[in-house]
């Protein structure tokens, strides 16, 4: 009995260090209740999840692999290998765990939600749907209703369908009013036309009441474009800016990390002598440039082309160059031909498995990661048969519109805060520069305000370049039905417009400073 309210005072503690999100104190205070008591498989699955948050998701799958040996039945543990294996797209296996875990209860609501999440990804948005309903139809519990009831939501706006969206947002905005990720997700959907629009009013009353102050970021980033459809750019700033620096304190981003590694790619790629041809039995296009450069238009566009597979924004060549070519902060060779062939191999073999996970027919497949165009020299490397189309749009406009969305990428913690955004900026322009001198005739530039100006004329080069024949329905790409997942998922769905170009001018008081350092 003793050692029964022991326990239990000691998970209480551990659960509020996990939900206070003081991760290496749970790590810690984890392992040496697993040393004293190692049937216990909660300790394993806390430790584990927090290393997750913590970015480490292979030791974390140590520990859940230790209390696997000993409890192979146990759902919890088989649904977070499968979650932690998700987070490394190791897909086929985080699906063999799901699996694994449904088979055993059907009905688990953890397995289901995490499987849908990983069909979407995968751009399966019907079996996405089935698992998301299913859960919901077998739901007791309200934490879980809202968690489901937002994977829903999120499916039916990522395709397109904003009614449904919209809808159930309301829905869980009606027993979960504080649900600040639900508010976000309704102000991307919606036009806000006066002051005194319901659910602005309501957005605002909570900004008043909610504590927290992590919350408050995706509500500050709502109403901060309410007030921008209503052309009250004093307000809307107030409110972006807010955003930003709540993100920006709790991130912490230092530019020098980015200024190295900038640095270091363009020592290692200044003198390319490779004499190893790779395989270019490859067809995929590569979309990239700065965030919000209309990449996500750029995608809609060429995958409306009956030979094209939109498969929107992967990570597997990031995080293949980070795991094989990368130590620390460093690149394991200092020139690109002293890289070890089988690393390089690697990074390739990791992206062509992460692309077998995607069911399509088409031939040509297209990657619209924006900020893979700091690794244009491994793709013409690995991929040389590949495109590369560098989305180029004013510098002001593009800066502000990555300042005034908010991002899921800690990739992009460069965005809250004005002078590192702008630092960011021409860290990108002097790259862009460097690769257009190593590769003069392989990146094709396509320019974000030529295309919204002159769309057939700049569609059609575009459609030549890929070296596909001419399709009228890349004229229509808001049409498209594929999934889009971006900060551009509302405004990809609509005809081409042009009212996004010298949108900053709206906030030019504001945005001096950063005007000065992206013209110096």
């Amino acid at each position: 009995m003793n050692n029964y309210n022991y326990l239990q005072k000691q998970a209480s503690i551990i659960l509020n260090l996990f939900n206070s999100k003081n991760y290496d104190e749970v790590i810690a205070k984890c392992k040496t209740l697993i040393k004293k008591y190692p049937e216990q498989v909660m300790f394993y699955n806390v430790a584990a999840l927090s290393y997750a948050n913590l970015k480490n998701n292979l030791e974390g799958l140590n520990i859940l692999n230790q209390a696997l040996k000993m409890h192979r039945d146990n759902l919890l543990i088989l649904n977070n290998i499968g979650l932690l294996n998700s987070n490394l797209n190791n897909n086929k296996v985080a699906r063999q765990y799901y699996d694994k875990a449904l088979s055993i209860n059907e009905n688990f609501i953890d397995a289901l939600v995490n499987k849908a999440h990983l069909e979407l990804k995968e751009n399966k948005t019907n079996e996405t749907e089935r698992l998301f309903l299913k859960a919901h139809g077998v739901n007791k519990t309200i934490q879980q209703q809202e968690v489901i009831e937002t994977g829903l939501a999120q499916l039916y706006q990522q395709i397109g369908n904003f009614k449904k969206s919209k809808k159930i947002f309301q829905d869980i905005l009606k027993y979960n009013p504080s649900n600040t990720l639900a508010h976000k997700s309704i102000s991307v959907m919606h036009t806000y036309k006066d002051k005194n629009d319901e659910h602005l009013k309501k957005m605002e009353e909570q900004s008043k009441l909610i504590k927290n102050e992590e919350l408050l970021p995706p509500l500050y980033f709502a109403i901060g474009k309410a007030y921008e459809d209503l052309n009250d750019f004093q307000k809307s700033f107030h409110f972006i800016k807010s955003a930003n620096d709540i993100s920006n304190k709790k991130i912490n981003y230092t530019i020098n990390d980015d200024i190295s590694l900038f640095e270091n790619i363009k020592e290692i790629f200044k003198n390319i002598n490779l004499k190893v041809n790779f395989d270019a039995n490859d067809n995929f296009i590569f979309i990239v440039g700065m965030p919000r450069s209309g990449t996500t238009l750029v995608e809609q566009i060429i995958s409306s082309h009956s030979h094209v597979y939109g498969a929107g924004e992967l990570s597997f060549l990031e995080n293949s160059i980070k795991k094989n070519l990368i130590k620390g902060n460093n690149f394991i060779s200092s020139s690109i031909n002293s890289f070890n062939l089988e690393n390089l191999n690697n990074v390739k073999n990791d992206y062509l498995d992460g692309i077998k996970t995607f069911d399509h027919k088409e031939k040509i497949i297209t990657d619209k990661a924006p900020l893979n165009f700091r690794w244009i020299g491994f793709i013409k490397i690995l991929f040389p048969n590949s495109k590369i189309i560098h989305c180029e749009r004013e510098p002001m406009d593009v800066c502000f519109s990555n300042y005034k969305n908010s991002f899921g990428s800690n990739a992009l913690s460069y965005c809250y805060n004005l002078e590192n955004l702008g630092s960011y900026y021409n860290l990108y322009k002097n790259l862009m520069i460097f690769w257009h001198n190593i590769f003069p005739d392989g990146i094709y530039n396509l320019s974000y305000e030529n295309l919204t100006q002159n769309q057939e004329l700049e569609t059609k080069k575009l459609i030549k370049f890929c070296d596909l024949n001419w399709e009228k329905d890349c004229l229509s790409p808001h049409k498209n039905k594929n999934k889009i997942s971006t900060a551009s998922l509302a405004q990809a769905r609509k005809p081409i417009y042009k009212t996004s170009i010298n949108k900053w001018k709206n906030y030019s008081k504001y945005l001096e400073n950063l005007n000065k350092i992206i013209s110096l």
